[in-house]
């Protein structure tokens, strides 16, 4: 139960205490898929976690600039693109949610 605490306190810490789950939850998904590649689409974030893409793009309006780019997709003009604004900040972060996640499992053990 620490573990959950530290985990979405680090959550909270980073992205601040007004967010809902759904949004957590489309944020920490669109950066799992990010460490994958370079721009990730609305639409698979949406299909990822099956959360209505208009939530997903509202919630990434208010990211813009702040952690996130975001670019109209050149094949389909109706289709969003999201790009991380600091890969590196990106990367520590996941690194830390990672070891709160990865303590809590050696300690069940």
């Amino acid at each position: 139960m620490l573990r959950l605490e530290e985990f979405i306190g680090l959550l909270v810490g980073r992205y601040g205490s007004r967010m809902t789950l759904g949004e957590l939850w489309a944020i920490t998904t669109g950066l799992r898929k990010l460490c994958k590649k370079e721009w990730v689409s609305v639409a698979e974030i949406a299909e990822a976690t099956g959360l209505p893409k208009q939530n997903i793009s509202r919630w990434m309006q208010k990211r813009l600039g702040d952690s996130i780019h975001m670019r109209t997709n050149g094949e389909d003009q109706r289709m969003k693109d999201l790009a991380l604004a600091d890969p590196m900040r990106a990367q520590r972060f996941i690194e830390q949610l990672a070891a709160t996640l990865e303590g809590g499992i050696r300690e069940r053990k």
